[in-house]
């Protein structure tokens, strides 16, 4: 086969390469993944290009490269350096769980219960445990100015790179504070928290080894599994201190795979919780459990 030159000829090389891959989640759009990854390389807008076109050697072989890492495993947001959530352009870099456009549900489905809590509490607060690099933290707090968030993680790593896009982006009602779960939060704010949010490690650790490489190969071990036997240890650990620190009616809204649910839910129950059901995007591939404190 002769070496692709035009965009058209290179786009058909890259997704043949992408959907050969077993390193990389199988419902991934490849064609798409294969276009934004050459008008990264282009600095173009693909509906700019020809397809006939063809880019210089260098662009050429730099794409290939891209391409080559990617059907690999690498993640696109660290081969880019950004990406794309809730409107806005957040920085990636290695050393910290990967921002998930599935994540945007959870900030979706916050930001609808906040906007009712506003009508009677003036500066609700929000708090996102495990955090990572605060991209729920991010959103809300860029969508509701008016609202307190606060993120939470044990990683350095992921907490310098939420500050970072903070700064970036000008969002200054957001703090990050490195504490596990709720430990370093100031005490003012027990019995005073509206909601919690958190995407919060669940995969049991015998099937950490099944994950594709752009997950096991790529993020640190205990942004994946907090290591329990059936990998909900962080999640109970959370839901359990969550009355603590929520209000009387506050919400608990947990991302979570759509085989926790039933778990997750006797999780909640447990702790005191009223069941207010799950929450799925339109391709269920983001799944939201809803529970609420009784007022």
């Amino acid at each position: 086969m002769s070496e692709p030159r035009t965009i058209s000829e290179l786009l058909d090389a890259a997704e043949r390469v992408l959907s050969d891959s077993s390193h990389i989640f199988e419902d991934h759009d490849n064609r798409m993944e294969a276009e934004d990854l050459i008008e990264f390389v282009l600095e173009a807008d693909l509906d700019d290009l020809d397809d006939d076109e063809i880019p210089s050697r260098r662009e050429r072989e730099k794409y290939l490269a891209l391409v080559t890492r990617r059907a690999a495993g690498e993640p696109f947001p660290i081969l880019v350096g950004s990406i794309e959530f809730y409107g806005m352009t957040l920085e990636v870099k290695p050393g910290s769980f990967v921002p998930r456009p599935s994540s945007e549900l959870t900030v979706d489905r916050a930001v609808r219960r906040l906007r009712k809590q506003m009508k009677s509490r003036k500066k609700p607060v929000v708090v996102d445990v495990c955090t990572g690099a605060g991209p729920i933290a991010l959103a809300i707090a860029a969508e509701l100015p008016a609202t307190e968030v606060w993120g939470t993680d044990i990683d350095a790593e992921g907490l310098a790179q939420g500050r970072r896009n903070a700064n970036l982006l000008d969002i200054d009602n957001v703090t990050f504070r490195k504490s596990d779960m709720y430990k370093a939060m100031p005490k003012r704010l027990k019995g005073k928290v509206d909601l919690i949010t958190g995407h919060i490690p669940y995969v049991p650790p015998d099937e950490v080894a099944d994950l594709p490489a752009e997950v096991k190969d790529h993020e640190p071990l205990f942004t994946l599994s907090g290591l329990s036997k059936d990998g909900l240890g962080l999640i109970r650990t959370a839901v359990q201190q969550a009355p603590e620190w929520l209000v009387p009616g506050g919400w608990m809204l947990l991302e979570i795979s759509e085989d926790m649910v039933p778990k997750v839910q006797r999780i909640c129950a447990k702790a005191g919780f009223e069941d207010h059901g799950y929450a799925s995007d339109e391709d269920d591939l983001s799944v939201v459990v809803e529970a609420r404190l009784p007022r």
